[in-house]
């Protein structure tokens, strides 16, 4: 049975709906579930969490923060977000925790291009935050000593990322090795799934399937919900991680001169392939030491390990395939249902095709990727803030706030809505939502602010501290589904 942290009286806590069972509104759901402190109840279009259509399921895992290193508070940022992962959920990463950036000899398309902010220079920055981090935390040496952070390469070095191919014939100007996380996203889903499940059989969390969120409106109490057209259902609080589904439902009381800029939707489309055993035999080391490997120059794409002998590659070229305009001052839209369902009518090709060009594109520079045999194409849509971007470093600025929209309700209750997140950022940005759920206590005199921070608490770094009770919010050290039952998972949700 779960021990939570507050254990507040019935009358205390307030009744808060979570929109989406995606990584975040799952993740959110378990903190809220450990501190004890509301009743949760989790609201999902669907008839899976992680469903298969949903962005969680079909994101690569990877925080590759180094592509956005041009921007230093954003290398930063992601810097601090991998850290905190690691510490939770260190069963969950690959254990050679090492991407490549290749550095091809084409500079368009990107920031890492210029005086001052080459790839050495990224590096560079990269040590500088590690050694900074370990003046203020000593004891956290997860990427072991600063100078093993990052190794820059030479061409022999470069040459079995290759495949043994001449990185001149290449054109690559070179490439950096990084200690970063690379989530196995298998283990991940399965572990989240299973923690939830113990949740809701605990009846910690309430979870409603093939419930879809139609509208969400405003009265002298709480918010009221409307779910599938006709049932009306009222919270105190309410947190929208529906990501792109999630802008279809009306924001209450939006003031349109102060979010003006809106969202801008995407949909991404990736290939899913598997090392096939002569592969393996023609080049050994890709089973045994293959770590991501990105491109950071020129057609932005890369290999990415997603399972024991599984990579995922997205390739520039391929990797947008639509994207759609959301102001938040309009009439909310709706994704087009073809986004998912019917590709073939956006690209006139079939997925098959788009697979086999995928591949194609990224062997230009890493040949020994036209060996690997195909699986699935698949589809992610992503949520990115509609602004207009200055220059190329700009554009490598990612925002650090976890809330695109925050209404206060006259109760003390809110509305907060959350954009989306790479997995291995979900942790950093669960608690901050948290946080600000936990305020409303504070504002309440429910709980004082020591009790908040005893256990969950931002320190002047940016660094989310935590209480030994609250490390174990998303299933740190849980036992294992048996491996039978992860492979009926990773089978029934389509995750390979």
């Amino acid at each position: 049975m779960l021990e939570t942290v507050f254990n507040l009286p019935l009358q205390q806590r307030q009744n808060i709906a979570i929109i989406g069972a995606g990584a975040m509104g799952v993740s959110t759901a378990c903190i809220l579930a450990r501190l004890g402190i509301a009743k949760v109840s989790v609201f999902e279009a669907e008839s899976k969490v992680f469903n298969k259509n949903g962005a969680s399921l079909n994101n690569t895992g990877i925080l590759h923060h180094f592509v956005y290193g041009a921007h230093k508070k954003t290398l930063e940022h992601f810097f601090k977000q991998s850290i905190l992962f690691k510490k939770l959920m260190p069963e969950y990463v690959f254990g050679d925790s090492y991407v490549n950036y290749l550095v091809p000899n084409e500079i368009v398309n990107t920031a890492i291009n210029q005086e001052g902010i080459t790839f050495k220079d990224v590096a560079a920055s990269l040590v500088e935050i590690y050694q900074q981090h370990l003046k203020n935390y000593q004891n956290e040496t997860i990427f072991g000593k600063p100078e093993d952070l990052v190794n820059i390469l030479d061409k022999e070095a470069i040459k079995p990322l290759l495949g043994n191919f001449d990185p001149a014939k290449q054109d690559i100007a070179g490439a950096v090795k990084v200690r970063q996380f690379v989530l196995n996203i298998a283990e991940y889903v399965c572990h989240m799934i299973n923690l939830f499940n113990s949740l809701v059989r605990e009846n910690f969390v309430d979870i409603h399937y093939n419930n879809e969120v139609r509208n969400i409106a405003i009265n002298s109490q709480n918010f009221e919900l409307n779910i599938n057209h006709n049932n009306q259902l009222y919270f105190d609080t309410i947190v929208n991680a529906g990501y792109a589904k999630g802008l279809g439902i009306p924001i209450p009381e939006l003031k349109f001169e102060q979010y003006i800029e809106g969202n801008l939707v995407k949909l991404k489309v990736y290939g899913l392939y598997k090392i096939p055993s002569d592969l393996k035999k023609q080049f050994p080391e890709i089973e045994k030491s293959f770590s991501s490997t990105m491109l950071i120059r020129g057609q932005y794409g890369g290999i990415i390990k997603v399972g024991y002998d599984h990579l995922a590659i997205f390739s520039g070229r391929e990797y947008n395939q639509a994207e759609l305009d959301f102001p938040l001052a309009e009439t909310p839209k709706t994704i087009p249902r073809e986004w998912l369902d019917n590709l073939e009518k956006i690209t006139g090709r079939t997925e098959a095709e788009m697979l086999s060009t995928i591949k194609q594109d990224i062997s230009r520079w890493i040949p020994w990727a036209k060996g690997l045999e195909n699986i699935k194409l698949k589809k992610a849509v992503q949520v990115y803030p509609a602004r207009k971007t200055t220059d190329e470093v700009d554009a490598a600025k990612r925002d650090d706030n976890p809330i695109r929209y925050l209404y206060h309700h006259k109760n003390g209750g809110k509305y907060i809505h959350i954009p989306g997140f790479k997995l291995t950022s979900i942790p950093y940005n669960a608690f901050q939502v948290v946080l600000e759920i936990l305020s409303t206590y504070v504002c309440q005199g429910i709980l004082t602010q020591e009790q908040v921070d005893k256990h969950i608490t931002i320190d002047q770094n940016q660094h989310i501290i935590l209480s030994p009770e609250m490390e174990y919010a998303l299933g740190k050290n849980l036992s294992q589904l048996a491996v039978s039952e992860r492979e009926k998972i990773i089978d029934e949700w389509g995750i390979y």
